[in-house]
């Protein structure tokens, strides 16, 4: 926070780009108080107007992160990297819920080793949250997930709504599900 409010003095230069780490080894040794509030950014981007972010965040637990994402951040790409935990649907939802102008690389890896199968962030329900952010991001050029499962029929989707605006979707084949009536057709 108080870098940003250092930041945000009109005595700077703008900033055009801001890459943040976030680590779950940092938050365990340091509060999330101290990070910036939405006051914060929005007084960032006054003086920056063409700030954009970059996020790497790596085994950040869901909840940590719904208390970093801030409305005013304008993010630009955000890489979730985990090999302790996974990112909630809920996140992806609320990405692309606050960063739908600005948004343009997603990009989620999963490196946990659980037998029952990769983590489903449609959570079973029937709008899934990287279909609901291909739709929402109009800006998204590139989206990447390894170890999450993907629905077939989802990626397709991805694929029509984002058309040829979407550079890179990169998917690892053993990520891909078909439910058993795709299964039949096929």
């Amino acid at each position: 926070a108080e870098m940003a409010r250092v930041l945000a003095d009109s005595n700077h230069v703008p900033l055009h780009r801001l890459s943040l780490l976030v680590h779950s080894v940092s938050i365990m040794h340091k509060s999330l108080d101290s990070m910036p509030e939405d006051e914060n950014w929005k007084a960032l981007m006054r003086n920056s107007t063409n700030l954009r972010v970059y996020i790497m965040a790596f085994d950040v637990k869901s909840d940590d992160m719904l208390r970093i994402l801030k409305p005013s951040i304008p993010l630009e790409r955000i890489h979730f990297d985990s090999y302790i935990t996974c990112v909630s649907g809920a996140v992806v939802d609320l990405i692309s819920r606050q960063y739908d102008k600005f948004l343009t690389h997603f990009i989620l890896m999963n490196d946990v080793i659980d037998m029952s199968g990769f983590p489903d962030l449609s959570d079973n329900r029937n709008e899934d949250p990287l279909v609901l952010l291909a739709w929402r991001c109009t800006r998204l050029s590139l989206l990447a997930v390894h170890g999450y499962t993907v629905w077939a029929h989802n990626l397709i989707a991805i694929a029509r709504l984002r058309g040829s605006d979407l550079k890179v979707l990169e998917v690892t084949e053993e990520s891909i599900d078909f439910d058993q009536g795709e299964l039949a057709d096929q």
